[in-house]
């Protein structure tokens, strides 16, 4: 656009608004929503015809046969004709007309604009696949597709929702397991954030999953299956004169990945919020041994806790077997045992255990798993001192990040997803959840 074409453009909107203010503006009294609507009609009216009109500007080439440019495989590609694009941007639907060349070296075909431009093979804009790839991992893709209309006015389908959010969700993918490694080799800058105690949780959930299908049945009968979702929390609470309570700020990790890269990805995070800088590190979780493993691996100097509920539910299962499911003797019983863990007496508890006799092979099989559980994490259930330094002995936040993370958006009735689908979506929703959020600009602008 030359400076004379500029300036044309600006006296020609000028007037053009002036017309559109003499015809809208109220002239008698209003209410507050009827001059809102009046804004907003005229704001959207001005700002497409704004944009159309720039976009109408933005190029000079000639349109004679002869016209050439050179093409990306170093040969000149001719001018065929001037052809018509389907934009969205966050001011709704438009179209451009705009030169498309064709080059016989590499037989293929493009327009220069479209570069100039930013554009690439999708419709819509970078500003536009934010909304999109947000809402896209809040809601499921039909309601997303809804709200983007309601909010913003910009009209898309759900199978378009549903792609940019699964590409922008592979690209966070994609950036996570690159700072993993970066993580992993020491060449990850250090975090501003020091703070003195952090707390890191891990826990599972199961997602449904699906085979390859097609809706037409030309892959085959739909098989579903369940595979678990690991889910990590990195957080610091609020402290007090009664101990921690609450969390002050988190940032979550999720992946369908194995215990080890997931234990990498979870172990960048806590880099990130300034783990090393921490006077004290306190891993929570159950007693699943992978949970266990990591922590050795990635957090050796942290103090593990076993969830105090999680115990309580051993506790609870021998309880029931022994003196019936909802007997006064059964919850006596746990009570004791539960007062018992709070003063470090493990051993008690084991004491208490043995003192079952059951007949029933299962129930020897019940009594057996659950000394072992109480034995091998005997450590791990100094509740008692770990309550006389304000510890969490719980694990509210992560079963909480399950739940939020994962359950909220991946295991929803009728759902089944994709491997990889399930993983961008939950990799996205993760990242979008934490305290420090993230900025998606860079990973929108290459999804299409």
């Amino acid at each position: 656009m030359t400076p004379s074409e500029r300036d044309r453009l600006i006296e020609a909107m000028v007037e053009r608004y002036r017309k559109v203010l003499e015809q809208r503006v109220p002239r008698g009294p209003k209410t507050l929503d009827e001059i809102e609507q009046t804004v907003e009609e005229v704001s959207v009216e001005m700002e497409q015809e704004l944009e159309r009109r720039i976009l109408e500007q933005q190029e000079s080439l000639p349109d004679w046969p002869d016209n050439q440019v050179r093409c990306a495989c170093g040969a000149m590609a001719r001018f065929r004709e001037r052809r018509l694009r389907v934009l969205v941007t966050r001011h709704g639907e438009g179209y451009l007309q705009r030169r498309y060349y064709y080059c016989s070296a590499c037989r293929s075909g493009f327009a220069p604009l479209d570069q100039q431009l930013g554009l690439d093979q999708g419709a819509t804009t970078t500003q536009v696949r934010v909304w999109v790839a947000t809402l896209g991992a809040y809601l499921p893709f039909a309601e997303a597709a809804i709200a983007l209309e309601q909010l913003t006015g910009v009209r898309l389908g759900p199978s378009t929702v549903e792609r940019v959010t699964l590409s922008v969700g592979a690209s966070v993918c994609q950036a996570r397991r690159q700072r993993s490694e970066q993580h992993r080799q020491g060449i990850l800058g250090q975090p501003s954030l020091k703070p003195s105690r952090l707390y890191i949780g891990m826990d599972g959930k199961m997602v449904p999953l699906r085979d390859p299908w097609k809706r037409d049945g030309s892959a085959g009968k739909l098989t579903c299956r369940w595979a678990e979702c690991k889910a990590g929390v990195v957080y610091q609470a609020f402290s007090s004169a009664q101990g921690d309570r609450g969390v002050e700020r988190r940032a979550y990790v999720a992946t369908l990945a194995k215990a080890a890269p997931f234990g990498q990805q979870l172990a960048t995070v806590a880099h990130e919020q300034g783990v090393h800088w921490a006077k004290e590190v306190v891993v929570l979780g159950d007693g699943a041994a992978w949970i266990w493993q990591i922590a050795a691996s990635q957090f050796p100097e942290a103090i593990q806790i076993v969830d105090f509920f999680h115990a309580s539910e051993h506790l609870w299962a021998v309880a029931r077997e022994w003196f019936g499911p909802e007997s006064e003797a059964a919850k006596t019983w746990v009570k004791a045992r539960q007062e018992e863990l709070r003063q470090d007496s493990v051993a008690a508890v084991l004491t208490a255990i043995r003192t079952w006799k059951p007949r029933k092979a299962e129930r020897r099989k019940l009594r057996q798993e659950t000394l072992h559980y109480f034995a091998s994490n005997q450590e791990r259930m100094r509740y008692g001192t770990f309550l006389r330094h304000g510890y969490h002995i719980g694990s509210g936040v992560v079963e909480a990040t399950c739940k939020l993370v994962i359950g909220n958006r991946l295991d929803r009735a009728g759902m089944h997803w994709r491997e990889a689908s399930a993983e961008a979506v939950v990799n996205l929703r993760a990242a979008l959840l934490s305290a420090d959020g993230l900025d998606l600009r860079p990973h929108c602008a290459a999804a299409h």
